[in-house]
């Protein structure tokens, strides 16, 4: 089964934060990457790492803290 069959882009209201969920068959906990300025939820990185804990069988959020328009400010 390719990886990303059980990932789903989600916005989380009422912020409108965007998310990757994970959640593999018989999932029992989830592991949440909160991400804010330098990185975020479509980093290669982080998503090897989410990947490799859900084929060990948990659930994972990639959570991206700010908004594309608060991203793009650099005090942040």
């Amino acid at each position: 089964m390719e990886d990303t069959e059980d990932v789903r882009e989600i916005t989380i209201e009422p912020e409108g934060l965007s998310a990757l969920l994970g959640i593999p068959l018989g999932a029992r906990s989830i592991v949440i990457f909160a991400h804010g300025s330098g990185s975020g939820r479509l980093s290669p990185r982080n998503n090897y790492v989410a990947a490799e804990l859900r084929r060990a069988g948990m659930a994972t959020l990639l959570l991206d803290l700010l908004r594309p328009e608060e991203e793009a400010i650099r005090q942040n």
